[in-house]
């Protein structure tokens, strides 16, 4: 990491949920944790505090919401508060509508702002599908709600100086969706060394949510734990969401309830314990823009089984197995070549982990990208 600088660099984060443990929330852990080690001030501005996190990460709160009545005072807030910084650094929606707000407000008032730039992880599923054939059909919603939500986040966006997407795929969506160009740098995780333990179980950690698709991979876990040869595996299912009644609904139709664990959240070292004794993480999702996830799992001495649909499937090539998540058969077979083939588990390892090296998913690369990118275009 290069900081041209002679003065401490100073960036304002806003990011409305930190205090999730999903994918993002902790690519924006990482990289404040990487960047702290370079002496560089960083303020994230959420409604969602994140406990059990160092002092040393700054969190303030801010009423970052779809919720019109608090718009302008959110807004006013953020903008006297972010004047000082070099950067600010937005991710998720609806932060981007609050640039739009902040934008206005200081060219009302001939205010300077920092240089803007948004880690795109995607663009809203609610409001403009997940591909093209979603976005074309979302065009012609006639629900008002959405049609006024979508004017102001692209009034956000057209005001954000650079962009950056998770992934090739979310590039392709961001210029469907908002005509503006973007570069892709991949998200990344801390390094820490781990030794595999013996396979003993699935597991799936992530939010709770219908696009994530985990029905079919409890169907597909259903049919193998029928035959008696597999009967006595778990299922382990981390994370909470929308659709977690549904979930459990369908694991006590199934009577499974022995076999198929729901956790609820687990810290990372809990993560990391599961993923090492797994004979792989199942990532069944519908669309998915990166899948941070399997990256973990490479690290942990674990292979996944994943759609094509994933951002991460850019750069998997050999370190996973490929499956029709439509199809839970599909699923269940490539479980079923997981569990009996050893050599197979330790192909996709060995896949996975010079995958990592090629593509510099290590924290440290993608902190430092950020900044560089930050620091070339300041002016």
């Amino acid at each position: 990491m290069r900081i041209e600088t002679n003065k401490q660099v100073k960036i304002a984060i806003i990011h409305p949920t930190f205090g999730y443990n999903g994918g993002a929330e902790n690519l924006i852990l990482y990289t404040v944790r990487s960047w702290l080690k370079n002496n560089i001030e960083i303020t994230i501005y959420t409604k969602k505090i994140r406990s059990g996190v160092e002092d040393s990460i700054k969190q303030k709160y801010a009423d970052i919401s779809i919720n019109p009545f608090t718009f302008k005072k959110t807004a006013k807030y953020l903008l006297a508060e972010i004047t000082n910084f070099d950067f600010v650094l937005i991710h998720n929606f609806p932060a981007t509508i609050f640039w739009g707000l902040i934008f206005k407000i200081a060219k009302r008032k001939n205010i300077k702002l920092p240089k803007s730039f948004w880690y795109c992880h995607e663009p809203s599923v609610r409001l403009y599908g997940h591909d093209k054939a979603s976005f074309e059909k979302s065009k012609k919603t006639l629900d008002i709600v959405a049609i006024i939500t979508k004017i102001y986040d692209f009034n956000g966006v057209r005001n954000i100086d650079y962009i950056f997407a998770n992934s090739k795929r979310t590039q392709k969506h961001i210029k469907t969706v908002y005509g503006r160009d973007s570069k892709v740098i991949y998200p990344a995780i801390m390094h820490i060394e781990i030794e595999k333990s013996k396979p003993k179980h699935f597991f799936y950690v992530g939010r709770i949510e219908k696009p994530k698709n985990i029905e079919n991979a409890i169907l597909a876990f259903d049919k193998l734990i029928k035959n008696d040869k597999y009967k006595n595996i778990k299922f382990f299912i981390a994370g909470s969401g929308r659709n977690i009644e549904n979930i459990k609904k369908l694991i006590n139709s199934l009577d499974i309830n022995n076999n198929v664990i729901l956790t609820g959240f687990i810290t990372d070292e809990e993560k990391f314990n599961y993923l090492k004794e797994s004979y792989c993480l199942l990532m069944p999702a519908i669309y998915e823009p990166f899948g941070l996830t399997v990256v973990e799992a490479w690290m942990s001495k674990t292979t996944a089984i994943i759609s094509l649909n994933a951002g991460v499937s850019e750069i998997a090539k050999n370190g996973v197995i490929f499956a029709d998540v439509l199809d839970y058969n599909s699923i269940y077979e490539s479980m079923i070549n997981i569990i009996d083939d050893a050599s197979l588990r330790e192909k996709l390892v060995f896949e996975g982990e010079k995958n990592i090296l090629e593509n510099s998913l290590y924290i440290d690369s993608h902190a430092g990208k950020l900044l560089d990118d930050m620091l070339t275009n300041r002016n």
